[in-house]
């Protein structure tokens, strides 16, 4: 099987470094991707990588350190995600099955421990973790949710400023995402699997089910909207760097393209297309979002940034927060931890929870 990654280069359509770097990717691994040999592919660097920090898991477990060791394999699992990011040849799977298997080796050592959990709808289960606080509860939760080629393991760092203002958090991935990209493709009804997550984290007693907030990032932004849209025992919502519907095809670098048509198991890039123009539209349900919304995006996104008079022309029972960050990018990474930053904040001043930090996984009052 030919692999179009190795003609198109994935690291030129990077949707920058500021991403990597702040999803926890080391600098020094960047640098070193950037001037690899010749001889060394995209994907074999990283999954290199990946391998030196599993080995530096395993010497840190073995001696006792068992932060270290889940911070060496949360490294690891990134670099495998980044390893097979928009890659589509054989060794995909590698990636994905690589760096879902370290995340789980990593969920142990985490504080709070990051709990597996599988919900089943149709003829599939849900995959995902939930982190929640130590001490008394119950806690507010954000559900949340990546984008295109962006899975459950990659928010460790974002996980951990909601975790540090009290709010418990769960990801997972839904269709056309992680590990369900295999069998289940994208599609427009992603809030259905959302609701199942829901289901299942309404049962948790450690978890306030009248504070949940769904938080979206790139494609992930639309299916928070929708999400909130679709169910009301959201009581916040996050798009973050999303949109309401899908805009600019043309504009969309070849290998996005490339992967619009491998999540939603199109036939051609023209099946892709007529996907995410028709599925990817929150317009006629927008006006059942009731809730607190924070719509984060950046005046030099590719996403064109008119989304945002979209927004507020069809949220019209939503109270909106709007963002736009002048100088950002798309879901402004390149503006370093401050939008990151003022985003959870707001979260935990919606969901009710500032004011708490947590110490080694258990929230206490901020002094």
């Amino acid at each position: 099987m030919s692999n179009i990654s190795a003609e198109m280069a994935p690291e030129k359509e990077m949707l920058n470094w500021g991403r990597l770097l702040m999803d926890g990717i080391p600098y020094a691994d960047l640098v070193g991707a950037q001037v690899r040999p010749d001889d060394v592919s995209w994907f074999d660097y990283w999954m290199g990588a990946a391998g030196r920090y599993e080995e530096a898991a395993e010497h840190a477990a073995a001696t006792g350190h068992r932060q270290s060791a889940g911070e060496f394999f949360v490294l690891a699992s990134l670099c495998a995600q980044y390893a097979q990011y928009l890659w589509f040849g054989d060794d995909r799977t590698l990636g994905q099955a690589r760096k879902a298997t370290l995340y789980l080796q990593a969920a142990q050592y985490f504080e709070p421990q990051a709990e597996r959990f599988d919900v089943p709808i149709d003829d599939v289960t849900i995959p995902g973790y939930v982190r929640v606080p130590k001490g008394e509860g119950p806690w507010p939760c954000a559900v949340l949710i990546g984008g295109l080629e962006s899975t459950k393991e990659e928010s460790y760092q974002f996980e951990q400023l909601l975790l540090a203002r009290g709010v418990a958090i769960a990801s997972f991935d839904g269709p056309g995402q992680g590990e369900m990209v295999a069998h289940t493709p994208a599609c427009g009804d992603f809030d259905r699997f959302t609701s199942q997550v829901v289901d299942f984290l309404v049962k948790d007693s450690r978890l306030d089910a009248d504070k949940l907030a769904v938080v979206g990032r790139s494609l992930g932004g639309h299916y928070a909207l929708r999400s909130a849209s679709m169910d009301s025992r959201f009581a916040v919502c996050v798009s973050w760097g999303g949109y309401v519907n899908f805009e600019n095809w043309e504009g969309r670098a070849p290998l996005s393209k490339e992967s619009w048509r491998f999540v939603s198991g199109s036939a051609n890039l023209d099946e892709a297309r007529v996907f995410v123009e028709n599925e990817l539209d929150a317009r006629p349900i927008l006006e059942q979002l009731r809730v607190p919304t924070y719509f984060l995006h950046g005046a030099l996104d590719f996403v064109p940034v008119s989304q945002v008079e979209v927004l507020k022309k069809y949220a019209v029972n939503a109270d909106l927060t709007v963002v736009v960050e002048p100088a950002g990018d798309h879901c402004c990474h390149n503006l370093g931890p401050r939008p990151r930053l003022e985003m959870v904040d707001w979260v935990a001043d919606q969901l009710g929870s500032a004011g708490l930090l947590t110490v080694a996984g258990e929230a206490r009052p901020a002094v």
